[in-house]
């Protein structure tokens, strides 16, 4: 029995890695794509010579 109970607790250690490690990287895509429509429209208003 030992050793099913290991087998399982590696397989959830495993899982719960995995769905951190994707939350992780979602939240990155998410910060990037922001940023990169805050300087697009930063990009814009500068551009457009408007006073």
């Amino acid at each position: 029995m030992k050793v099913k109970a290991r087998k399982a607790q590696a397989m959830i250690e495993y899982v719960i890695t995995f769905s951190i490690l994707v939350l992780v990287v979602g939240s990155l895509v998410y910060l990037l794509r922001a940023t990169k429509s805050a300087v697009v429209r930063t990009e814009r208003h500068v551009s457009s010579e408007y006073p």
